[in-house]
C-alpha cells in the first residue's frame, strides 16, 4: 500500500513538474513543432508519371527540401506528383475541403493562372529580398493588377540534343541545320508554339510578334518578317530529313530511340537523358539566324502558395519561398543537376566546368536579349492552344505563310 501510494506521489510530482516547464518554455517549444508542409508538384505536360518520372522530380525537389532542414530542421514535406492538365481540377477539389496543398511547384503561366482563379494566394513580396531574383522574372510572375503569383525557383532553358555517334559538329545557324537535314541528319522539331519561338529570332519575327500581342499596328515590314519566318518552317517541313512533331517530350523519347538525330529539347529533361543515352548525349545552343540569336522562351520553375495553410504552415511556406534564392542554394541547385540554371543573378555558374553549363547560360543570354518581347507573348492566355493550331495548319500543307500570318495575327490580338 505503501508502495502504491509513492508511485501515486511520484507521478503526481511528474505531472506537476512537466505542466511547469511546458508553461515556462511554451514558446520555445512550440517553435520547436514539427510542421507539415503538403506540396503539389507538376510534371512536365507531355510526361508520364512512371516510377522513373516519380523519382527524377523528387530527387530534384529533395535537393532543396534536405538544404532548407538545415535551418528549419522541424519541417516535413509531403510531395504529391500532379500532370500539368489535372492540377486545376485537383485543386479545386482539395480546396473546396479546406485540404489543398500548402505550396505548388508550376510553371510560370500555370501559377499566374492559378491566382487569378482564386486557387493560390500572392506572395507577400514586400518581405523578400527581390534582387535576389532576375528582375526581368518578375515579369513573368506578375498580373496586370501588380499581383505576384510565385517566387521564381530556376530557369530550364530550352537548346539543342543530338546523338553524338551521328552529329559530330552540331549546327550553330539555321542554315547549316538544313544542310545537314539534306544530308541525311534526322531532325526534328515541335510543332508547340512556345517551343518553336525560337527560331523567331533567328529570323527576325519576335519583335513583330510581340508587337501583335500588344495590340500594337503592324507596320508592311512586321508583316513580311512574319511570313518570311513562316515560310521558312514552311520549307524546312518540306526536306525529307526534317520532321515536326507535337511537343519537346516527343522529340526526346525519338532521340532516345534513335530514330531522331537532332532536336530541340529544355534542359529538364537532360537527368533523364543522361541516364538514357550516357555519353551518346550531346547538348548545343540553338542555332542563330540571318537576323540574329534564337529566342528561345525559357521554362521558368516556380513556387506558389496555396490556399489553405494554417498560420503555421503558411509561414513556413513563405520562409521556403524566401530560402530558393539563397545565393548557396542557388549554386548547389544549378551544380548538382547541370539540368537547370539560377534565377538569382549574382551567382556565377562556372561555364568553363561543363559544356552544358555553357549551352545553358547561352541559352540564358540568347533569352535575355529578346526578354521584353518573350514575357509578353508568355502571358498569352491562349497561344499555345491557339497559335500552334496555325502553325500545324502550315506545316502539314493545309495554308501558305501569308494566310497563316493573318491567322496568327488574329490570335495574337485575341487577348493575352
Amino acid at each position: 500500500m505503501t508502495n502504491q501510494l509513492s508511485i501515486v506521489r511520484a507521478r503526481l510530482a511528474a505531472s506537476v513538474l512537466l505542466s511547469t516547464l511546458a508553461l515556462s518554455g511554451c514558446s520555445r517549444l512550440g517553435n520547436e513543432l514539427p510542421v507539415m508542409l503538403y506540396l503539389a508538384m507538376v510534371i512536365d505536360q507531355d510526361s508520364k508519371i512512371d516510377t522513373a518520372t516519380q523519382t527524377d522530380f523528387r530527387q530534384r525537389i529533395q535537393l532543396i527540401i534536405s538544404d532548407f532542414r538545415k535551418i528549419k530542421p522541424n519541417v516535413e514535406v509531403q510531395v504529391a506528383l500532379y500532370k500539368r492538365a489535372n492540377l486545376k481540377h485537383e485543386l479545386q477539389r482539395r480546396n473546396a475541403s479546406d485540404l489543398g496543398p500548402d505550396l505548388v511547384v508550376t510553371d510560370a503561366p500555370q501559377a499566374n493562372q492559378l491566382l487569378s482563379e482564386g486557387l493560390t494566394d500572392e506572395l507577400p513580396v514586400k518581405s523578400f529580398n527581390r534582387y535576389q531574383t532576375d528582375q526581368g522574372l518578375w515579369e513573368r510572375v506578375k498580373l496586370d493588377d501588380g499581383r505576384i503569383t510565385a517566387q521564381p525557383m530556376v530557369i530550364y532553358p530550352q537548346i539543342a540534343c543530338f546523338n553524338r555517334e551521328i552529329v559530330q559538329n552540331p549546327p550553330t545557324t539555321l542554315q547549316e541545320l538544313l544542310q545537314q537535314g539534306a544530308s541525311g541528319t534526322r531532325v526534328g522539331l515541335a510543332v508547340n508554339f512556345s517551343e518553336l519561338l525560337w527560331t523567331a529570332g533567328s529570323l527576325g519575327a519576335i519583335q513583330s510578334l510581340a508587337k501583335a500581342n500588344d495590340d500594337q499596328t503592324l507596320t508592311p515590314r512586321n508583316t513580311e518578317a512574319m511570313v518570311e519566318w513562316l515560310a521558312w518552317l514552311q520549307r524546312a517541313s518540306a526536306q525529307q530529313n526534317i520532321t515536326f512533331f507535337q511537343d519537346q517530350g516527343q522529340l526526346e523519347n525519338l532521340l532516345n530511340d534513335g530514330e531522331l538525330d537532332w532536336v530541340s529539347c529544355n534542359s529538364n529533361s537532360l537527368l533523364r537523358l543522361r541516364k538514357l543515352m550516357g555519353d551518346n548525349l550531346g547538348v548545343s545552343p540553338l542555332p542563330s539566324g540571318p537576323a540574329g540569336t534564337a529566342s528561345p522562351m525559357n521554362a521558368v520553375r516556380v513556387l506558389a502558395l496555396g490556399a489553405n495553410s494554417s498560420p503555421r504552415q503558411r509561414n513556413m511556406a513563405v520562409s521556403l519561398a524566401q530560402f530558393i534564392t539563397n545565393p548557396m542554394v542557388q549554386r548547389n541547385l544549378s551544380l548538382r543537376s547541370l539540368a537547370f540554371l539560377p534565377v538569382n543573378p549574382a551567382v556565377a555558374v562556372p561555364v568553363r566546368s561543363s559544356r552544358t553549363l555553357a549551352t545553358l547560360v547561352q541559352s540564358r543570354e540568347d533569352s535575355m536579349l529578346h526578354e521584353s518581347a518573350l514575357a509578353g507573348l508568355a502571358h498569352h492566355r491562349s497561344i499555345d492552344r491557339d497559335g500552334s493550331q496555325v502553325l500545324v495548319q502550315l506545316v502539314f500543307g493545309a495554308s501558305n505563310p501569308r494566310s497563316s500570318q493573318k491567322s496568327l495575327v488574329k490570335v495574337l490580338e485575341g487577348g493575352a
